[in-house]
């Protein structure tokens, strides 16, 4: 596998014997300077970050672009080809890309379009493509400027937990014996430097192992799907770093083939100028058509669904939550329903745009309905209740929630559920009131419940490993924004009564 196989780029100055690589991860097609949520424009979207490149280096990407921004969800609705972002990619000049999980929940058929109107080379050694349609390999070697650079990767092995039926004409392999068996062919080859692209990070278990990946002894470990930055540093012979998300940031290596190296991140900047090229295919009317989908008003309520903040909504409760959760409720009949909202607070209401909506539910989920047992929701209640921390100032949010990290997301609220978290217990027994039709159910533990949960929770992500231990009644197919869509575009749309809920601080 040859230099020849990635896109050209501009050759180095002459006599230097260097390979420049810049990386990024997690764009979820944020391609503009905005990120739908605040006002006005802020250092992000890859169109700027890209254009800080310098035209000489090979560009590497991580993956998960299939899901996240308006722009995204209006090309896949809209059937746009090529897709917005494998444009831009190509436009910058991307070599190497690195699926992630979220680029499988589409399935095979979106996977080769995808993969098919991006020039880079796809690189996953962990992914088999028994249809045979994706040429995906198992690694490259790059030769330029006089340095030889062996690249291969792989996507977190939760990829077969979260979308196993959409994997169809695919199989995804333990991601730490395919790198081990790349690390080993890789010797015969000779390179003078090693890069292994992951998307998954650290933290242990087996959706983040980076941590063992960096025990195979690559060069360099270019970690992803946490949306962390993660400055350069490392794990026995390996350095190990992670780039954030949604073009924010980027990597840069300076690999030289006596042995020299430099590795730093650099921060996107709105004010950079964009290259010629990336203006060309922001001029195909994308921005327009998310901008005029956004704006367009889908509803209105009597009044506001409140999210009014993490630690307020999580102490008062929210009509946010309530209302997705009632969704939940009449399309699944559960008993109880648990439902997360964005790291960012956002009310909507009266009138509801595309746009709005999207802020307050950025979540490509689907359902999925669990028999349980009380006792076993009281525990992953109790990874709820973990989010707050009293203090003599009042409740905070809790730095040992999600350390290095902000996921309010995996704070949930319950509904069809009277409960009650003491914030001044210790973690583990903040749960002291659980009540669900007359019944007292932290006194009768054994009781049988049908919970519907998103199907990241269902599969225990975000600490919740007690959903994995419950058994699936049933999955469903409809994506929870089109329901909220659905919901809002009925006649008076009421605001929700409050959930029997309270907080002890």
């Amino acid at each position: 596998m040859l230099a020849a196989d990635v896109p050209a780029a501009a050759p180095l100055r002459q006599g230097e014997r260097k390979m420049r690589i810049y990386f990024t991860s997690d764009t979820h097609s944020y391609i503009f300077p905005y990120d739908y949520i605040h006002e006005g424009v802020r250092d992000m979207g890859y169109a700027h970050l890209s254009s800080a490149f310098r035209d000489d280096a090979i560009i590497i990407d991580g993956g998960d672009l299939l899901q996240g921004s308006p722009v995204i969800r209006q090309a896949l609705l809209s059937g746009r080809r090529p897709l917005p972002m494998a444009s831009l990619f190509n436009a910058a000049g991307l070599g190497v890309f690195t699926p992630g999980n979220h680029d499988f929940d589409f399935g095979y058929d979106t996977l080769e379009a995808l993969l098919s109107d991006m020039d880079a080379v796809p690189v996953a050694a962990n992914v088999e493509d028994e249809r045979g349609r994706l040429c995906i390999r198992r690694h490259v070697l790059i030769e330029k400027g006089g340095v030889r650079v062996f690249i291969t990767g792989a996507v977190t092995d939760y990829v077969n937990i979260w979308d196993g039926e959409k994997l169809e004409g695919l199989r995804i392999t333990d991601s730490v014996e395919a790198l081990r068996r790349e690390r080993e062919e890789m010797e015969a080859l000779r390179p003078d430097w090693s890069i292994c692209i992951y998307h998954g990070g650290f933290g242990g278990g087996m959706e983040n192992r980076g941590e063992e990946i960096a025990a195979l002894g690559f060069d360099y470990l270019l970690t992803a799907h946490q949306h962390q930055v993660i400055e350069p540093f490392e794990i026995g012979r390996t350095i190990a770093l992670q780039s954030g998300c949604r073009g924010e940031w980027a990597a840069e290596l300076e690999l030289g083939s006596d042995g020299s190296h430099s590795e730093r991140l650099v921060r996107c900047s709105a004010s950079t100028p964009l290259k010629e090229r990336i203006v060309a295919v922001l001029s195909t009317g994308v921005e327009e058509d998310v901008n005029r989908s956004l704006s367009a008003v889908i509803g209105h309520v009597d009044g506001i669904l409140e999210d009014k903040g993490e630690v307020e909504s999580a102490i008062h409760g929210s009509s946010l939550a309530d209302f997705i959760n009632d969704i939940q409720l009449t399309l699944t009949g559960a008993d109880i329903s648990v439902a997360s909202l964005a790291n960012e607070p956002v009310s909507i209401g009266p009138d509801v745009t595309l746009g709005s909506l999207l802020a307050s539910y950025p979540f490509s989920n689907n359902l999925t309905l669990l028999s349980m047992s009380a006792a076993l929701l009281r525990k992953a209640m109790e990874r709820s209740a973990a989010f707050i921390d009293s203090t003599p100032s009042g409740p905070v949010q809790s730095p040992y929630f999600s350390p290095g990290k902000k996921e309010r997301y995996n704070y949930d609220f319950y509904r069809g559920l009277s409960y009650s978290f003491d914030y001044r217990n210790a973690v583990g027994e903040r749960v002291v009131r659980m009540a669900w039709s007359g019944i007292d159910l932290i006194a009768h533990p054994e009781t049988m419940l049908r919970v519907v949960v998103n199907s990241y929770r269902a599969c225990g992500t975000g600490g919740y490993d007690a959903y994995r231990e419950a058994s699936v009644i049933r999955t469903y197919s409809e994506e929870m924004q089109d329901l909220l869509i659905d919901a809002l575009s009925r006649p008076n749309v009421a605001i929700p009564s409050p959930t029997d809920f309270t907080a002890i601080y």
